[in-house]
């Protein structure tokens, strides 16, 4: 069933109500669309998405790396997964993270490097989201020891959450 609303509408958003179920629908009924909101805001994400790594600071040392790295590979698979009218995407995302949970730095370098690479290819993936995501693509260089690895976690840690919210959360105008 199409939607009634035009892009002329002008919607003002709350994060729940009947106002946020109509825009839900109507940016599925037009997926292949641009949604661009006031103030150079963009959405990437259909729904709420708690999968931001919030609490943590940048990691210095490899017991917080290894807690970082972990918590991110939590993360993002839950991402990834994320679907659904209550989702963050209208598809399951095609990457999968095989590395397993990293107990040493040699582990933590490998699952980072994946992260980092599974994490910047779901951010254009087809099908995917509301917008792809040219913004927030984890630049750091890949992990090779300790330093260039608490690095790279800081880097993913905020791409991850800046791209996690960027959703139907608060009060918008398109």
């Amino acid at each position: 069933m199409a939607s009634t609303m035009s892009k002329r509408d002008v919607l003002h958003v709350a994060a729940s109500g009947e106002a946020a179920k109509k825009l839900h629908k109507y940016l599925l009924d037009s997926r292949n669309d641009s949604v661009n909101l006031a103030a150079g805001v963009t959405l990437y994400h259909q729904g709420i998405d708690d999968n931001a790594l919030e609490g943590l600071a940048d990691p210095t040392g490899l017991t917080e790396c290894l807690t970082v790295v972990n918590s991110l590979r939590t993360r993002i698979v839950s991402h990834l997964a994320s679907t659904g009218q209550a989702g963050a995407h209208a598809v399951a995302s095609a990457e999968v993270i095989a590395a397993p949970v990293a107990t040493d730095l040699t582990m933590a370098n490998t699952l980072a490097n994946e992260l980092k690479a599974d994490f910047n290819t779901h951010l254009t993936e087809s099908g995917v989201h509301l917008n792809n995501d040219s913004t927030n693509t984890v630049t750091a260089a890949n992990a090779t020891t300790l330093g260039t690895l608490e690095t790279l976690l800081a880097d993913i840690k905020a791409m991850n959450n800046a791209h996690v919210s960027a959703a139907l959360t608060a009060a918008y105008v398109i």
